[in-house]
């Protein structure tokens, strides 16, 4: 499998989100409380707009422009019967984030 690096660690210092565009995917890296990193797809399944431009809240993240609401972590949209967003690999290599570039299945 393929990884590119997409962002540091210090990247994340004051923040717990950032969203990326790659090869025309949007893909977020998120830092969990724990430290680790997880990367998930932050494209809507609606309108393909950025969720991590709207309100997050106990890892729900909700679309800002129809409200569509997801789980960061699992990829699952909660209020929509809607295509699960893809989640990506994550490897960090002493402070580069790393990512796959095809989603896991």
């Amino acid at each position: 499998m393929d990884f590119i690096k997409i962002a540091t660690i210090d990247d994340f210092n004051d923040r717990r989100i950032k969203s990326f565009s790659i090869l025309g995917k949007k893909i977020g890296i998120v830092k969990r409380e724990d430290g680790r990193f997880y990367a998930t797809e932050v494209g809507c399944k609606h309108q393909g707009t950025d969720i991590t431009q709207g309100k997050i809240e106990n890892n729900i993240a909700t679309c800002p422009r129809h409200e569509w609401n997801y789980n960061l972590e699992s990829g699952e949209c909660l209020n929509h019967d809607s295509p699960r967003l893809r989640q990506f690999e994550v490897k960090i290599e002493g402070h580069d984030i790393k990512i796959s570039l095809t989603p896991k299945e």
